[in-house]
């Protein structure tokens, strides 16, 4: 995966630990930049 787009749009899951888990697992683990916008997620307040 090349391009790299962790907005909400796509983890739209209502449970933030498996929304990071999706996420993170679709990082490469060497890509500090994705690993830290998987984290955002877990730190964004639920609505």
């Amino acid at each position: 995966m090349n391009n790299y787009d962790f907005n909400e749009k796509q983890f739209q899951i209502s449970d933030p630990i498996e929304s990071y888990f999706e996420c993170i697992s679709s990082c490469d683990m060497k890509d500090r930049i994705c690993i830290s916008s998987c984290v955002e997620i877990l730190k964004k307040p639920e609505n």
